[in-house]
């Protein structure tokens, strides 16, 4: 079946980078682009969240380089991975820069961009089934028919940081659903937030964990719940937090 979807030849050029997303996880959620890039790569610079069962696709001469870019791992430097891309570009290689989720969501993937802009390198980016769709899914709502608004939003670290420059009343006031990546280490400081800018007690929550894996775990709760919460409901990242 797939052969009827075989990309063309200058689908993938020698000494192109190509920026790819994996996903949510589970093979199955791959793109036709992306799990051919996958095949035809000879170097894939992957990061943490894509898994072994994605990566098994490569071709068996394939040089797999870990990135490192997982929660609780060390990261490699983003230097690093520039110039890793500029090194096998150069040796006229097909280079995936393989990242989970979609790449143009949190991806880091714009810094990427503009690196290969200056070093003048040939790119291309292919989109991924991001995580938020994929809970979406899972619950079967058509939100495009419910709600005027989505914040896609990231609640790392730098949430404390970031707290000023953030505007959480406008999501109350616009009554936004909310989509948070990588916040669940600030959960209780975000429903803090939210509660502070008028946002009701009694707000769905949802968080995910590990996404469309054999070990997703979701919990369904509200804001009040959230912020008593002493360990996270037990959940570990990566995580994405749903509130609206």
């Amino acid at each position: 079946m797939l052969e009827i979807f075989k990309p063309k030849s200058d689908f993938f050029n020698k000494g192109t980078v190509v920026i790819a997303g994996a996903g949510p996880g589970d093979e199955k959620n791959l793109t036709l682009a992306t799990y051919f890039a996958i095949k035809i790569a000879d170097v894939i610079i992957y990061d943490g969240l894509v898994g072994k069962r994605i990566l098994n696709l490569a071709k068996k001469s394939a040089n797999l380089i870990f990135a490192g870019k997982k929660f609780g791992n060390k990261s490699c430097t983003q230097k690093q991975i520039i110039d890793w891309l500029q090194k096998y570009s150069i040796k006229n290689k097909k280079v995936l820069r393989l990242k989970g989720g979609d790449p143009s969501i949190f991806g880091r993937g714009a810094e990427e961009i503009e690196a290969l802009k200056k070093l003048k390198i040939k790119f291309k980016i292919l989109s991924g089934i991001t995580a938020a769709q994929e809970v979406f899914v899972k619950y079967n709502q058509k939100y495009d028919q419910i709600d005027k608004f989505f914040t896609f939003a990231t609640g790392h670290k730098n949430i404390n940081e970031e707290s000023i420059k953030v505007n959480f009343s406008n999501f109350v006031r616009n009554h936004s659903k909310v989509v948070i990546y990588m916040g669940l280490s600030q959960l209780r400081n975000i429903c803090n937030k939210l509660l502070d800018s008028g946002k009701s007690k009694k707000t769905k929550v949802i968080i995910a964990t590990n996404i469309s894996l054999k070990n997703e775990k979701i919990v369904e709760s509200d804001l009040q719940s959230c912020l008593r919460t002493q360990n996270n409901f037990g959940l570990k990242p990566p995580a994405i937090i749903i509130i609206g």
